[in-house]
């Protein structure tokens, strides 16, 4: 997704905030901000929530910006704090994904789904969707992680495996793990809707 030309110019941004520049992280924030939000709130499903989580991250950046060692690249490094910081959050909220807030928001999976005009194919679409973020919330967070990146953020297994701080082979196996729990819990849903009728 960053391409060598980005790396560096992130890089000579990072040099000039520590030089004083606050322009120069004025510049990164606006670059990445919208990146990190989307990050957050694929976790938390509450748009106020992964605005706080923005703010947290990019302050945590500028506090921390001296140690960044420059083994990744800044992006990758950003990522890795937004990702933390947002199980986090969840975890201190207790919060369970709120579909309606998705919904009234104007985020959420709908872009991912067959869109429709029909009221009963907007219902389905829309049972469907806070399903899937029930069951997606169900994932334990190092599988949701993996998900998350790779399906909704469209990251590659190097992205990710950089982000998490793990092998290739581990993001895979995690991603294989995720697909197969949510297939299950879709499954079942499926089957307990059909029972009903």
């Amino acid at each position: 997704m960053e391409k060598g030309s980005s790396s560096e110019e992130d890089l000579e941004k990072v040099e000039a905030v520590l030089q004083g520049d606050e322009r120069a992280f004025q510049d990164l924030f606006e670059k990445y901000r919208e990146k990190v939000f989307h990050i957050a709130y694929k976790y938390l499903q509450n748009r106020e929530d992964a605005l706080d989580v923005v703010q947290e991250v990019f302050f945590k950046v500028y506090a921390s910006l001296p140690k960044f060692q420059k083994k990744s690249s800044f992006y990758t490094w950003l990522c890795r704090i937004a990702i933390n910081r947002a199980i986090d959050y969840s975890r201190a909220k207790k919060s369970n994904l709120s579909f309606e807030q998705c919904i009234a928001d104007g985020y959420g999976f709908s872009s991912l789904t067959a869109k429709s005009s029909k009221p009963l194919d907007k219902m389905a679409n829309k049972e469907w969707e806070e399903h899937f973020y029930q069951a997606l919330n169900k994932l334990p967070h190092i599988h949701r992680s993996v998900f998350v990146l790779y399906s909704l953020n469209d990251l590659s297994y190097k992205e990710i495996a950089q982000i998490l701080d793990c092998s290739i082979g581990t993001v895979m196996s995690r991603l294989y793990y995720a697909r197969k729990k949510l297939q299950e819990l879709l499954k079942n849903h499926r089957k307990e809707n059909t029972e009903e009728i």
